[in-house]
């Protein structure tokens, strides 16, 4: 299961993002079926979407249940209610489509 929150975020306020962003990565960590999460940053002044995050679980339960935990959700609300922060989240579960490697032939 993969949880893709896509971010936008004035450039000025990139390092704040990433420092609240920690904070709930911490938490997120340390959730029972947690198994990565990558930050990316877009490479261009330009982008609507200055940062998208990755998170990949063991599966929509482990999700589910991180998802409503009190502290995570604070951390969350503490995130986006932040009067420093001007901060848009666009959070979506997905379940892989299609794995491409190298080498694969594709049908």
């Amino acid at each position: 299961m993969t949880l893709i929150n896509a971010f936008s975020v004035p450039l000025t306020q990139a390092e704040l993002f990433l420092r609240r962003w920690r904070d709930n990565a911490r938490l997120m960590a340390a959730a029972e079926g947690f198994v990565r999460a990558r930050m990316f940053q877009a490479v261009s002044d330009r982008a609507e979407l200055t940062f998208v995050n990755v998170a990949e679980w063991s599966n929509g339960t482990a999700l589910d249940s991180a998802r409503t935990n009190p502290a995570w959700v604070a951390s969350i609300q503490r995130m986006i209610g932040d009067p420093e922060l001007d901060v848009t989240a666009r959070p979506m579960v997905y379940n892989t489509a299609l794995d491409v490697a190298p080498g694969d032939l594709l049908p």
